[in-house]
């Protein structure tokens, strides 16, 4: 990922922008753990809320594949349902680990 192109397009520096990651990551983080153990719970409403802050900052910070992931999530959990969520979740972990991972090799640059 090219974390000064991302910055420079929503206008933040490379530097603000990996701040706002690393507040992202912090509190998205604690996001991700609340929509883990809302599905397991089959707690829809808090999934929904998790999912839709994960949807919200994630789009903020043009996080795309996480962003499109939690969007997804939000709409099924919008409706109470659990359909496919299992799935998504997977995925939405796997992209998050995968950008936190560049965002820790760039900034330790």
């Amino acid at each position: 990922m090219n974390f000064k192109e991302i910055g420079e397009s929503i206008g933040l520096n490379k530097e603000e922008y990996l701040e706002m990651l690393e507040i992202f990551f912090e509190s998205g983080g604690e996001d991700l753990k609340n929509l883990e153990t809302a599905i397991k719970e089959s707690d829809a409403e808090k999934a929904h809320r998790a999912s839709h802050s994960i949807k919200g900052s994630s789009g903020s910070l043009m996080l795309d594949p996480i962003h499109k992931i939690a969007k997804s999530m939000d709409d099924i959990l919008r409706t109470g349902k659990f359909d496919n969520v299992e799935e998504l979740l997977s995925r939405l972990r796997f992209e998050y680990e995968t950008i936190k991972r560049a965002f820790l090799e760039k900034r330790e640059e």
